[in-house]
């Protein structure tokens, strides 16, 4: 069955399902980032909400959502060496202020890309990046960015995230399918955002997310995590600081 692309400004009703597929898909301590707590759902009920696209297929006049792409404009000087460390955090705190301050954005920054199991390899997140960028070059923005999150990272825990990105196949393609089709696309990689995300809570909440106990004050690796947590039992918390890796676009 086809499946089309639809902006939440014309489809704010797709905002539920959309969300159901994300919190099936993601780990759910992703889900509980602090900066992403205070804006996530804005994005859907401002002018942004355009930048929210959702796909959906239709079966036998049911609507089925199978993937979630989501995208926020902020105000960027084009330098590559500026963008921030604080990577995805950054974008999404730093685009919802110069909305709600009534600022002007210039570049489009990506934010996830979620995508059902069963349609990964359709070429779905290829439409939808295109999609972001489309819906870039439409708005009169500059650039598009993205805080892009290896998709294999979590395979092998070992390795230092800078030195996994740079890993390449024979071909001389990234290994990551994720960096890979990201650079197929037009993208090309700047540098690392060492704390792109940052998730702390309480001990017991990292147990509940991760079906683990810590029984000791220390770094864990845990299932999903690009890195490892922090935990710390006298104070009852732990920490995870996520890297990610800042690829850019020209429209």
């Amino acid at each position: 069955m086809p499946v089309h692309l639809i902006d939440l400004q014309k489809r704010p009703d797709l905002a539920g399902p959309a969300d159901a597929l994300v919190a099936s898909v993601w780990p759910i301590f992703v889900l509980k980032d602090q900066v992403a707590g205070r804006y996530w759902h804005q994005l859907y009920s401002m002018p942004v909400a355009a930048f929210q696209t959702v796909a959906v297929e239709t079966i036998d006049t049911v609507e089925h959502v199978v993937g979630f792409a989501n995208a926020i404009p902020f105000a960027w000087d084009g330098l590559e060496t500026s963008l921030p460390d604080e990577g995805w955090d950054a974008v999404l705190r730093n685009g919802m202020e110069c909305l709600l301050k009534g600022g002007r954005a210039n570049t489009l920054s990506a934010l996830s890309i979620t995508v059902r199991p069963d349609k990964r390899g359709s070429g779905l997140a290829e439409r939808q990046i295109e999609a972001m960028k489309a819906s870039a070059a439409a708005a009169g923005l500059n650039a598009m960015v993205a805080p892009v999150r290896p998709t294999r990272k979590a395979h092998y825990p070992l390795q230092p995230f800078e030195e996994y990105c740079s890993w390449r196949r024979p071909d001389g393609l990234p290994f990551d399918p994720w960096i890979r089709t990201h650079q197929r696309l037009g993208a090309h990689i700047v540098k690392i955002a060492p704390r792109s995300m940052v998730i702390e809570a309480p001990v017991e909440a990292w147990e509940s997310w991760t079906g683990m106990t810590f029984p000791a004050t220390g770094r864990y690796w845990v299932s999903g995590a690009l890195a490892p947590i922090e935990i710390d039992l006298d104070t009852g918390r732990g920490l995870y600081v996520e890297p990610n890796l800042w690829m850019r676009y020209f429209l």
